[in-house]
C-alpha cells in the first residue's frame, strides 16, 4: 500500500541546451498523461539552456497548468565527478542528480528523469510508493550481467528518490566519497555510483514503470500498456534509422511541443521513411536476429501471450467493482453508487470509458478507497469473461441495457465468466418499460427511482453525489442552468424560448440562461440572445464548475409528450441527480413532481406551460433567504433519500 496519498508530484530533469527539446518531450507527455487532480511540479536542473529553450518548455503549461522551475546548475559543484571517464555521451548533467538533496532542500521526495524518456499514465502511484527503510526506487536494468553480479541492480533513468532521507544519512557525501575513492574503475557513471552505494536501500517497482526499449528484441518488459518508456539504445527516437521498437510514443509527444513535426515533408521524413530505414538498419546490423531465442521470445510476448491474458482492475481487498458498460451516456450515476458502497465499508474499484476519466467524472470525488482504472471496453469484456471473479465482493453494472436488450435479463449474465457466482452481480436498469410490458421483469434489480408503472417493485438506489461540489447561494442576477440542447423546433427548447421572450417583454432582465449542451444564439430571436449563455458540451469538471454558478436548473417535461412521460412513469432523468447533488431547486410541472420528491417547499412547479415565464418569475423575485430556506428544505429530503438509497443497497447486497 502506498506510505502516502499526496496529489502533488515533484519531478526533476537535468539538461543542458543540447537536450531541452528532448526534455520539453518528457514535459509534454508528462503533463498529456496525468490525471485531472494531479499537481505537477516540475524542477529542471539548468546546465546551460537558452533563454528561447526555456520559454519553449515553459509554454507545455498550456497542456496542463504545472509548476515549471529552472534552477541553473554550477559545475564546479561537480568537480569530484568530472574526472570520470565513461562514455562520451556522459556529461556533467547526468551526475547533477546526485546532489538533488543540496539543490532542492525543500522538497522531502522526487521522481527523477533521464531526457530518453516518456511517459505514459499519471505518476501518482509512482510517486505515493511505500520506500520502507529504502532510499530509491527504481526499476531493474536491462542488462542481465549486471543482474548477475547484483540481482537489484537499477537502471538510473527512473528513479524515485526521498531527498529527506538522503539527507538524513548524507548520502551526498557517501556519494562523492565512493567516487574519490574508484574514480578509475568507474565506467557506467551515475548509475554505477547509485547502485553501488545504495545497494541494500532500493525498492524495487514493477518494470512497467521503466519500459527500457532498445529494439524489438530487446526490451526489458512485453507489456503492451507501458507506463513510461524509457530509450536505452544509442540511436535515440531523434536520430534517424533509430531501432527503439516504441518510437511512434516520442512523435505523439513531440507533436504536442513547439518543436513539433509541422511540415508534410518533416512527417514523411520521420513518420514513415523513418520506419523503413530502422528495420533495414537492423537487418544490417542484425542480419540472422531471426535466429536469435530473443526474437521467438519478443513475437510470442508482443503478439501471441495478449491474445490469452487479460487485463485486471486494481482489487484490494474487500472489493466492488462498478462498471458503467455504456460509452456515452449514464457515467454520472457512477460516482454516486461508488459512494453508497465506500460508506458501506467496501473498497470500490471503478470501470468507465477513459474519456470520462479524463473529463472529470471523478474530479471532486477523491477517498482512499476509491480506485479509478483505465481500461478499453474490449479489455473489460476480456476480464469479465476470463476471470471468475472470487476476489471481488461484487459488481454494480450501472446501464443493464447494453448487456442485453432490457427484457431478457438472463441475457446479460452472458457477458461474465460462467464460473462467476450470480448472485454477487448487480444490475441497474434505465428502460423499465420493455421488460414490465413483457413480464420479465426482477424486482432485484436496481433502479435511480420509485417506478410508477404497472405496479411494478425495484430496488431503489439513487445516486446523487459527486464529491465535494460548492453548495451557494443566491445570486443577485438571477441564473438559471438547462442541461440539453437549445434548438429550433424542439419543443423543450421552445417552452424555455417562449418564456424568455415573455420575461423581456415584462421587464424582467435581471437573469440569464446558462446552457449546457448544444445550440446557437443565431437560432434564438435576437431580443433576447443577451439573455442566453451558451457553453456547449461539457466535460465533467467544467459542468461542475457551472451547476455550482447556478441558482436553479430548468426542466421543460410534459404530460403530452410521449417522450417526455416516461420521467413521470418508468424512468428517471439525469437532471434530478444534478438537483440533488447540487442542491438546487428545479423549476418543473407540477405533475412530475410528486414522483421525483419535489414540492412547493423545495422547488418552482407551475400547472402548465403557459405559465413557465410566471414559474421563472418567482425564482427571480426570490429573496436570497427564501432561496436558502429552500435549498434546505431539498436538503432534507436529499438526505432521506441518501439514507434509503443506502440501506436498500446494503440489503440487496447482502441478500
Amino acid at each position: 500500500m502506498p506510505a502516502i496519498k499526496n496529489n502533488k508530484i515533484n519531478i526533476c530533469i537535468a539538461c543542458d541546451n543540447n537536450y531541452s527539446k528532448y526534455a520539453g518531450v518528457v514535459v509534454a507527455s508528462i503533463l498529456a498523461s496525468a490525471d485531472l487532480d494531479d499537481k505537477i511540479c516540475i524542477y529542471i536542473l539548468d546546465g546551460g539552456i537558452e533563454e528561447s529553450n526555456k520559454e519553449n518548455i515553459l509554454s507545455l503549461k498550456n497542456i496542463k497548468n504545472c509548476e515549471i522551475n529552472f534552477i541553473k546548475m554550477n559545475n564546479d559543484m561537480f568537480k569530484e565527478y568530472m574526472a570520470i571517464k565513461t562514455h562520451a555521451y556522459l556529461s556533467v548533467v547526468a551526475y547533477y542528480r546526485l546532489k538533488m538533496p543540496s539543490i532542492l532542500p525543500d522538497v522531502d521526495r522526487i521522481i527523477y528523469f533521464d531526457c530518453d524518456v516518456v511517459v505514459n499514465t499519471s505518476l501518482k502511484d509512482l510517486f505515493n510508493t511505500d520506500l520502507g527503510e529504502c532510499v530509491i526506487a527504481g526499476i531493474k536494468d536491462i542488462d542481465k550481467r549486471k543482474l548477475k553480479v547484483n540481482p537489484n541492480y537499477v537502471n538510473s533513468g527512473v528513479l524515485l528518490f526521498d531527498l529527506k532521507k538522503m539527507k538524513e544519512l548524507n548520502i551526498e557525501k557517501q556519494f562523492a566519497d565512493w567516487t574519490i575513492e574508484h574514480i578509475a574503475e568507474i565506467k557506467l557513471g551515475d548509475q554505477e555510483i547509485i547502485n553501488e552505494v545504495l545497494k541494500n536501500k532500493i525498492k524495487i517497482v514493477n518494470d512497467e514503470w521503466n519500459v527500457q526499449s532498445s529494439n524489438f528484441v530487446n526490451r526489458s518488459s512485453y507489456t503492451n500498456n507501458p507506463k513510461i518508456i524509457h530509450f536505452v539504445s544509442k540511436k535515440k527516437p531523434w536520430h534517424f534509422g533509430s531501432f527503439s521498437y516504441h518510437k511512434d510514443y516520442y512523435f505523439k509527444y513531440l507533436q504536442l511541443t513547439p518543436w513539433a513535426l509541422k511540415t508534410e515533408e518533416e512527417k514523411e521524413y520521420w513518420l514513415k521513411k523513418n520506419k523503413i530505414c530502422s528495420f533495414f538498419g537492423y537487418l544490417k546490423y542484425r542480419p540472422l536476429f531471426f535466429l536469435r531465442p530473443r526474437f521467438y521470445e519478443a513475437v510470442f510476448q508482443t503478439y501471441l501471450k495478449p491474445l490469452f491474458s487479460y487485463k485486471k482492475p486494481i482489487i484490494q481487498n474487500n472489493t466492488f467493482i462498478v462498471w458503467e458498460p455504456c460509452t456515452k451516456n449514464h457515467s454520472e450515476v457512477v460516482p454516486g453508487f461508488c459512494k453508497y458502497l465506500i460508506d458501506l465499508g467496501y473498497n470500490v474499484s471503478v470501470l468507465v470509458h477513459p474519456d470520462r476519466i479524463k473529463e472529470g467524472l471523478f474530479s471532486r470525488f477523491k477517498n482512499e478507497k476509491l480506485f479509478i482504472n483505465k481500461m478499453s471496453k474490449k479489455q473489460v469484456l476480456k476480464y469479465f469473461q476470463n476471470d471468475d471473479l472470487q476476489d471481488v465482493k461484487g459488481v454494480i453494472v450501472t446501464t443493464v441495457g447494453k448487456l442485453c436488450d432490457s427484457v431478457h435479463y438472463n441475457d446479460a449474465y452472458k457477458t461474465f465468466n460462467p464460473n462467476t457466482d450470480k448472485s454477487k452481480i448487480f444490475f441497474v436498469e434505465h428502460e423499465i418499460v420493455h421488460s414490465a410490458d413483457a413480464g420479465t421483469w426482477d424486482e432485484n434489480i436496481i433502479t435511480l427511482r420509485k417506478i410508477n408503472y404497472k405496479n411494478i417493485k425495484s430496488v431503489v438506489v439513487n445516486p446523487h453525489y459527486f464529491g465535494n461540489v460548492k453548495i451557494t447561494g443566491k445570486n443577485e442576477i438571477t441564473n438559471f442552468a438547462t442541461i440539453g440542447a437549445i434548438l429550433p423546433n424542439k419543443k423543450n427548447s421552445e417552452h424555455i424560448i417562449n418564456a424568455v421572450e415573455k420575461l423581456v417583454s415584462e421587464g424582467k432582465t435581471n437573469f440569464k440562461v446558462t446552457v449546457i449542451g448544444k445550440g446557437s444564439l443565431k437560432h434564438l430571436p435576437k431580443n433576447i440572445q443577451k439573455y442566453f449563455d451558451i457553453k456547449g458540451r461539457l466535460p465533467f469538471d467544467k459542468m461542475y464548475e457551472e451547476l455550482e454558478k447556478a441558482d436553479f436548473l430548468l426542466t421543460s417535461y410534459d404530460d403530452n409528450d410521449p417522450m417526455r412521460i416516461r420521467y413521470n412513469t418508468a424512468g428517471t432523468s439525469g437532471n434530478f441527480q444534478l438537483v440533488y447533488g447540487f442542491l438546487k431547486p428545479c423549476v418543473i410541472i407540477k405533475s412530475f413532481a410528486p414522483i421525483n420528491g419535489f414540492d412547493d417547499t423545495n422547488s418552482i412547479l407551475y400547472d402548465s406551460n403557459d405559465e413557465y415565464s410566471n414559474a421563472m418569475k418567482k425564482c427571480i423575485e426570490m429573496s436570497p433567504e427564501d432561496y436558502t430556506k429552500m435549498q434546505n428544505s431539498l436538503k432534507e429530503y436529499v438526505d432521506v433519500l441518501y439514507k434509503e438509497s443506502l440501506t436498500n443497497l446494503g440489503k440487496t447486497i447482502n441478500g
